[in-house]
């Protein structure tokens, strides 16, 4: 073979090698202005466009009309893309209603924002003059009404009730069983750690806030025996009469 072949044989392969290696090249960036426009387009889609704006927001947790007040009370503005939504202040918003007790807000693509709320629910009525406080779980007093809810009770106190004594009240309601809890018909804060309660016939002196759970299965077994007084209040040593 001649020297003058092979020598331009070699140059035909480096330059089919050197063509291929500009197209591979070429493609590769054509790939990354592809992926580019991609992620630009799904930007704007997301951030910029009016196809994912807020259209609706469902509220979860209450309903009919007191839907309506915590769609009024977060003020979710419509027409804003879901992404860019700010989700804590809706939240806040709510919360700054004494009727609630959290508020989470989440968006639910494409178009919705959920307001998840938990109201608070009144485990006591506290008598105050003519009115009552309506008083949660937590021992929040959130609302003033004339009148007591249906399977809520009344709470009063000597003066007014101290605060140890309405965590003491509200720590019982608590740990009462959901049967024995709807019975309650008034509960008496006679001070900072004595608290009692009527049930039927019979009038329960509970105590302060320690060892409920013990209490309540004293409660649960002397109970049925329809005593005129059960003391719990030292619930290792009760004393019926």
């Amino acid at each position: 073979m001649r020297p003058g072949r092979t020598t331009a044989r070699e140059a035909n392969r480096f330059e089919e090698r050197a063509r291929r290696a500009r197209l591979d090249r070429l493609r590769t960036l054509l790939l990354v202005l592809l992926a580019l426009a991609l992620l630009g387009g799904l930007g704007y889609l997301v951030w910029f466009s009016p196809v994912l704006t807020v259209k609706e927001v469902e509220v979860q947790g209450v309903s009919g009309a007191q839907a309506d007040e915590v769609r009024r009370a977060a003020d979710v503005p419509l027409g804003v893309p879901l992404a860019r939504l700010d989700l804590e202040g809706p939240g806040r918003r709510i919360t700054s209603s004494p009727l609630y007790a959290e508020a989470e807000v989440a968006r639910r693509w494409p178009t919705t924002v959920v307001l998840k709320v938990t109201p608070r629910r009144p485990v006591l009525a506290l008598r105050t003059g003519g009115s009552y406080q309506l008083v949660d779980e937590d021992g929040v007093a959130y609302r003033s009404v004339d009148r007591v809810p249906s399977g809520v009770a009344v709470a009063t106190g000597r003066g007014q009730v101290p605060a140890p004594g309405l965590r003491a009240a509200v720590a019982m309601m608590r740990a009462l069983p959901e049967d024995l809890r709807g019975r309650v018909s008034t509960v008496e804060v006679e001070g900072p750690s004595m608290v009692t309660f009527q049930v039927g016939r019979s009038r329960v002196r509970w105590g302060d806030e320690s060892e409920p759970q013990l209490k309540v299965k004293v409660i649960a077994a002397l109970l049925p025996r329809a005593p005129g007084t059960l003391d719990v209040s030292a619930p290792h040593l009760p004393v019926t009469r």
